[in-house]
């Protein structure tokens, strides 16, 4: 992208320029307009080619990076590997909020700068001889990821109905094999994501949880970036926030184009993307950012869940300025 930049140069008649001069401005122009001209890198690494991290795919689909002066490379790289890469700088971001959040408690040096899911995507799915949730109890759940905010989620979702300490939670790498494993009948009940659990429900097997029912709120998916960039290239940081607002307003506002996106992307058909439509739109922050309540909220499940005891306040976890920033620009 060129910034909105006027060159404009005014040749006195009564004073006249040695070539040796018009030359040397000439090189400086052209040195100016190749730095404005030049990209910006950005490496943004999901835990999944899934659809948690849709507002970057489709940002990058629809340009909206671009639009910004940055090159965007999607790189999908395990929760574990992506929050190392990022931490050594590697990469941008990470979108794996809610892992990412749990490593900065433990001290790595990150922050979540913009929240894409306020409330849980997560569903609980069993086979159809399961009636009830109690059902579950002395059963194995199957769960994406290695203990990872998914196994918390499922657990969290479980509470009220008392059988969460009586359920043994297995990974099943990522929901696509936990919707296969389903399948094969090798699991009485699996946790999914869209569009897993939408085709699940459609094959008839049952929807026993919603999690985001039973959990108000649960950052899992965001932009997340080490203190360190935050610090030193927030006008990068800004303008992939920007790109991202663009491309949530887009599907908010032009619903079949983003039907459309889905289908390709994601390789769906047309019912079922738009059933994932509505189920990503339930589940988004329009906002993108979090207040300091939501994010000690999240600092209250971590230190429940670890029984750790976190001196930790939500600022030393997340800064959304830039986020609140960009959405006042907006009109947000």
């Amino acid at each position: 992208m060129i910034p909105e930049v006027a060159i404009s140069v005014r040749l006195v008649s009564s004073f006249r320029l040695h070539p040796s001069y018009l030359i040397s401005i000439g090189l400086i122009v052209l040195t100016f307009v190749a730095t404005v001209c030049a990209q910006d890198k950005l490496r943004i690494s999901p835990s999944s080619p899934g659809l948690a991290s849709w507002p970057v795919q489709l940002a990058l689909k629809e340009g909206y990076f671009a639009k910004q002066g940055l090159t965007a490379e999607i790189i999908v790289m395990r929760t574990n590997t992506g929050i190392a890469a990022l931490v050594t700088g590697a990469i941008d971001f990470t979108t794996a909020g809610g892992s990412a959040m749990r490593a900065a408690v433990n001290g790595a040096p990150l922050k979540m700068i913009l929240n894409i899911t306020k409330k849980a995507d997560l569903w609980i799915v069993s086979q159809k001889n399961i009636q009830r949730v109690e059902d579950l109890r002395g059963k194995m759940i199957g769960v994406g990821g290695n203990w990872g905010t998914q196994f918390y989620q499922v657990l969290e979702a479980l509470k009220p109905s008392g059988v969460d300490r009586d359920v043994q939670l297995v990974s099943t790498g990522d929901v696509a094999n936990g919707f296969l494993t389903l399948q094969q009948g090798s699991m009485p009940a699996v946790a999914l994501t869209p569009p897993y659990s939408i085709l699940a429900k459609r094959m008839g097997y049952r929807d026993l949880v919603k999690t985001s029912d039973v959990i108000p709120v649960s950052p899992t998916t965001g932009l997340v970036t080490t203190k360190e960039k935050l610090e030193k290239e927030a006008p990068k940081i800004r303008r992939a926030i920007r790109a991202v607002f663009r491309a949530v307003d887009f599907a908010r506002t032009r619903k079949s184009e983003t039907v459309q996106f889905i289908m390709k992307q994601y390789k769906m058909d047309k019912d079922v993307s738009e059933a994932v439509y509505d189920a990503i739109m339930e589940t988004l922050n329009p906002s993108l950012w979090l207040s300091d309540h939501e994010v000690q909220i999240e600092l209250n499940r971590i230190a429940e869940q670890s029984k750790m005891k976190i001196a930790m306040k939500p600022a030393e976890l997340a800064d959304f300025t830039l986020t609140r920033q960009v959405g006042l620009e907006l009109g947000r």
